[in-house]
Order: structure tokens, then C-alpha cells, then sequence
């Protein structure tokens, strides 16, 4: 937060608004304008639609009906701020006024498309994303299309930074540091086979082969738990080229 903004508003993990430090409690009867406030910053925050906004809240209305009830929740959106400039409606067209409203999406955004050479330190800058990511968008609202689609797209986000970054480590044959960075990956998505076999290689690499088969056999069990497969056939050839590794390297050990 830059000081300047009257308001913050956590959406990454539990939703939260702030003005200052101190919460701002909204009561059950001022839950639209929640959603509203919340849908703005899911569709950009920037001159969003009248019309996107009304499909995402009053799917069920029509007509002037769908338009009064998107003013009237804009008009208790404001007073529940109690700032009327922080929202703007011009030409059918809702925006956020980014001077007075702080958002940790906003935050995530702008790290994520923050320009990085090969010089700048990969575990710094996805440490900075993770500490903005306390969770998924909105994780304990609602479950509406454009919450998930929102958090589908931030969670792929985030997770092809942490893959970029690792990827970067490999290179430069940091293998520690790219498992640190599979591992941060793996907790955001647990079924997600190439961040396992990311981890598999790099334990590989560090001679660790015992770790290499814990993180297969945890990959195996979670897909076949909650997606009913096995792993593709490149993780089950990482997985034969651990163990046969492991066999030579217990051998050689043992002359």
C-alpha cells in the first residue's frame, strides 16, 4: 500500500476491507454489494460492463430490473465506503478508483508482469508472489463461474512463475533451489504431474533417490485417490530411471 489509498481489500485467500488497519464489517443485508465490489475486481476493476456485471449477479433479471438493481447496489456500495468517488458508472461502464482502493490482486498483478532479467534473484521475486497469494481468489466465497474462472486463471499465473523460476534454477544447476520451488508449486496444485517430476529430477541430481521415489509414490497415490489414474508414462519413466539409479549407486556403494 502506497499510503495514499483510503482502502484496502484482500481477495487472495479470505476476503477482507480495510479502511486503514481497521476492518470494515459489512452485514448480511449488504451482501450484493459485497459481491459487486468483489466482481469488479475479478473482471479488472477498469470500465467493466453494466452488462458483464448484471450476467454475473442477477443472471436471473432482465431488463430495466437487472440495471436498477446493479445501481441500487452500487449506491450502497459507495455507502459502505462512505467515499462516493471510490466507484465511477459513466457510460454504462463501472470502474474502481485505483487512489482510493489498495487490492492484493492488483499487487500480485503488477509483480507478475514486472520486468526480470536472468540477474534478478527467481526465489526472491516468487517469495514477494507468494506472500501477496495467501490463498485462492476468493477461496471461502462464493462458487460462481466467475469466481472460479478468476481463480483458475490467478492460480495458473502464479504457477507458471514458479515453473519459469525453477526452470531458471535447473539451468544454472541449482537443484536445491528448483526443488524448493516444485515443492511451493506442488502446494498450490498437488495433482499437478509435472511439478512431481520436476521435483523427482532434482532430487536425482542431488543424489537424493530415496526423496525422488517418495515424491512419485506421493503423486501416484493423490491421482489415484481424487482423479482415479496412474501417472502419464513420462513420470512412470522418471520414476524406472530413479529406481534403476538408485540400484547402481546402492551397488557401487556396497564394492
Amino acid at each position: 500500500m502506497s499510503g495514499r489509498e483510503r482502502f484496502m481489500v484482500h481477495v487472495l485467500g479470505r476476503f477482507r476491507l480495510l479502511t486503514g488497519d481497521a476492518p470494515i464489517t459489512i452485514p448480511p443485508r449488504l451482501r450484493k454489494p459485497q459481491e459487486l465490489l468483489q466482481a469488479l475486481i475479478a473482471f479488472g476493476g477498469t470500465e467493466v460492463s453494466a452488462g458483464v456485471l448484471i450476467d454475473a449477479l442477477w443472471p436471473d433479471s432482465e431488463g430495466d430490473a437487472a440495471y436498477h438493481a446493479l445501481e441500487s447496489a452500487l449506491y450502497r456500495l459507495r455507502q459502505l465506503l462512505g467515499a462516493r468517488d471510490a466507484v465511477r458508472m459513466e457510460g454504462g461502464k463501472v470502474s474502481l478508483n485505483r487512489d482510493q482502493l489498495w487490492v492484493d490482486m492488483w499487487e500480485f498483478e503488477e509483480e507478475l508482469q514486472r520486468p526480470h532479467g536472468p540477474e534478478a534473484n527467481d526465489i526472491e521475486r516468487i517469495g514477494r508472489l507468494r506472500l501477496l497469494y495467501r490463498g485462492h481468489f476468493l477461496q471461502h466465497e462464493t462458487e460462481k463461474l466467475w469466481v472460479l474462472k478468476a481463480r483458475q486463471e490467478l492460480r495458473d499465473r502464479l504457477l507458471r512463475a514458479i515453473r519459469d523460476a525453477a526452470r531458471e534454477c535447473e539451468r544454472a544447476r541449482r537443484w536445491a533451489d528448483a526443488a524448493n520451488l516444485y515443492r511451493s508449486g506442488i502446494e498450490l496444485d498437488s495433482l499437478n504431474e509435472g511439478l512431481y517430476r520436476g521435483l523427482m529430477l532434482c532430487h536425482q541430481e542431488l543424489g537424493d533417490h530415496s526423496e525422488a521415489l517418495h515424491a512419485y509414490r506421493r503423486c501416484r497415490e493423490l491421482l489415484t485417490r481424487f482423479l482415479g489414474i496412474p501417472p502419464n508414462a513420462k513420470t512412470q519413466a522418471l520414476y524406472h530411471s530413479v529406481r534403476e539409479r538408485a540400484a547402481c549407486d546402492a551397488v557401487a556403494s556396497g564394492l
